[in-house]
């Protein structure tokens, strides 16, 4: 087998040519037939082999320090067929590999261009005489109205696939493309689930069997749409995502195959290179160059409250310190977790969100640090750790405060060091990942009750965002509503989103909120189920109180209409603003006078404090 192979690493970029049925590629001591300059990996790292058809595959030594990248996605430890052409990203490496086509004697042939289109009765006829003629179309079409549909009708004629759909992000909203076997122009509903996963990871999705899938055969639209095989991949140009290429079976017992996908991801290839090549792709991508579609959610607001919190986001999101966020449970402290990494350098790196109040004690040093095979009863084999899995992207560790002081210690070792030991292992294992934390807890109070280390606190407060609870950004309420209902009717199957009547919306502003925005949308998707697809009044709101979260959010009796009942004609919204009066007082004479104090105190920025205190007519502007 001849193989040629681009190599862009840190020694700079070279060009080597192969002449074997199978070889690795590794670090310098690996001995591999090739050798990258790779920070920290001395072993092999990739093979390569040819099957029996004379193809390409490819597979990943297990235990990388960071994953192998192509364009259908992370390679595995088992092989996987590559498309010839395509590009690996190894670590900080990049490998092209490409078949060297050999010469018959002394001489090299000279080839019509035309004898390379296979004749009648080639296996390949159809679907490569269909890539050639998309290709020469699309480099006469000016515009993405165009451009997907060409690309669509190629993917019908060359794969098992009965629909298509396409969705491309722009500034001015997303532009939607629907194609179905035969030529059935009604629009149909694709995976939603499926196109938020591409969206969410950047990766490819292959479900070849629906069925017998156990993730993707629990969504309803796999169920009602009677999905019986479906790919996802991202269409992406210029180190950018502009939208996601979606294509389905409904025929009873329909596959996409392996050779399905392959032809798919060379369709999305082909219409990003057409789309990045032209001017249009500037309306394509978001102004911001960087912003995923959870960034864009998390950070529209209209409360006056939310716009210092977005500013901060958009501030701290580029820089790699460590960011702590603070706030109620409920608040959405995951999604502006998700937001900062979406907005970094890292974006195109893994985001891995850990839970450190749900993971057992015992259990969670092998989660962050992984283990080695028989390092304690059931370690089986070797098991990389989250810290690993996010090499090259962003770490969030929710609920700090619940972790263990001993772990506490090794954290702040991460923090410092960048390395990690995994239990059981006698090397360190270093790390590049960005670590953003989150508590409900006051740390402070922790620290001096000896529950925290002060230490590990600093270390985690580099840049400190406090979210706001939603009782103080009522504004966003209905901004909020609005998209919890849309899940809802993705979850159930309805073809509109449901509304909210005038009445419905002025209950939900005067509630309290407990919760917060977890709350909210869990009575969402309970009003939407139902309402029955229809519009949402009052009667299908489940606002029922439980006594503990009442109390656990600071309302007291006279919250539900004063400790004797008699207050029943005064508002929710007078009495919350009575409430928050009367714990403004408070925490400002705790303080003795000390606004600073007194706004950590009430759990606020200074300024959102002063402006409460001056609203309140607590102190003079």
């Amino acid at each position: 087998m001849a193989v040629s192979l681009e190599i862009t690493d840190r020694s700079g970029s070279r060009e080597i040519q192969l002449d074997a049925d199978s070889f690795w590629i590794g670090g310098p001591k690996s001995g591999a037939a090739v050798v990258l300059d790779l920070p920290g990996v001395f072993g092999r790292v990739l093979e390569v082999a040819r099957d029996e058809r004379g193809r390409l595959r490819v597979r990943a030594e297990p235990g990388l320090p960071f994953p192998v990248r192509c364009a259908t996605g992370n390679v595995g430890s088992r092989f996987e067929s590559f498309l010839d052409g395509d590009v690996l990203n190894v670590g900080p490496a990049l490998v092209k590999l490409r078949h060297v086509a050999e010469a018959n004697g002394e001489a090299i042939q000279e080839l019509d261009p035309a004898a390379l289109t296979p004749g009648p009765g080639s296996p390949i006829g159809a679907w490569y005489q269909t890539f050639m003629e998309m290709a020469d179309h699309l480099e006469g079409l000016k515009s993405p109205d165009q451009m997907v549909p060409a690309a669509m009708a190629a993917i019908l004629r060359a794969t098992g696939a009965d629909r298509v759909h396409v969705v491309l992000d722009a500034d001015e909203g997303a532009q939607s493309f629907f194609l179905s076997r035969p030529e059935d122009k009604r629009p149909f509903r694709p995976s939603r689930s499926l196109l938020d996963q591409v969206r969410e990871t950047g990766r490819v999705v292959h479900v070849p069997i629906a069925a017998s899938d156990p993730i993707a055969s629990t969504f309803h639209s796999v169920r009602s749409e009677g999905i019986s095989a479906a790919v996802a991949l991202p269409v992406q140009a210029l180190g950018d995502t502009l939208g996601v290429l979606y294509a389905d079976c409904t025929r009873d017992g329909a596959v996409l195959s392996a050779e399905d996908l392959q032809r798919m991801a060379f369709c999305s290839r082909m219409l990003a290179t057409a789309l990045g090549n032209r001017v249009l792709v500037r309306s394509l991508l978001r102004r911001d160059g960087t912003a995923t579609a959870a960034a864009h959610w998390a950070l529209e607001t209209a409360s006056p409250t939310c716009n210092e919190l977005v500013e901060r986001v958009k501030l701290y999101a580029p820089a790699d310190y460590t960011v702590l966020l603070r706030g109620e449970t409920g608040v959405g402290k995951e999604v502006i977790a998700r937001a900062l990494h979406d907005l970094s350098r890292r974006r195109k790196g893994p985001f891995v969100p850990v839970n450190c109040a749900a993971i057992p004690e015992q259990l969670m040093e092998s989660m962050l640090f992984g283990h080695e095979k028989g390092s304690f009863t059931g370690a089986v084999q070797n098991r990389r750790g989250h810290f690993e899995e996010a090499h090259g992207g962003t770490i969030f560790l929710d609920e700090i405060g619940d972790m263990a002081l001993e772990l506490q210690a090794k954290i702040l070792r991460v923090l410092q060091d960048r390395v990690v030991m995994p239990i059981g292992g006698q090397r360190q294992i270093r790390v590049d990942v960005r670590i953003v934390a989150a508590t409900h807890q006051d740390l402070v109070r922790m620290v001096r009750e000896g529950r925290f280390r002060q230490d590990l606190y600093f270390r985690l407060r580099e840049l400190e965002i406090q979210l706001p609870p939603l009782r103080e950004r009522i504004e966003d309420l209905e901004l909020l509503c609005s998209r919890f209902l849309a899940e809802a009717a993705e979850e159930l199957g309805y073809r509109d989103v449901p509304g909210l009547t005038s009445e419905a919306l002025f209950e939900l502003r005067q509630q309290p909120w407990p919760g917060n925005i977890r709350e909210l949308r869990h009575v969402m998707k309970g009003a939407a189920l139902r309402a029955g697809g229809g519009p949402i009044d009052c009667a299908h709101l489940d606002l029922g109180r439980d006594a503990l979260l009442v109390e656990s959010a600071g309302e007291s009796s006279d919250l539900r209409g004063g400790a004797d009942g008699g207050d029943a004609a005064v508002t929710w919204k007078e009495r919350l603003e009575r409430q928050e009066k009367e714990a403004l007082q408070r925490t400002l004479a705790a303080a003795s006078g000390n606004l600073t104090r007194a706004a950590e105190l009430f759990g606020v920025p200074r300024t959102t404090y002063r402006e409460k205190l001056q609203r309140h007519g607590l102190l003079e502007g």
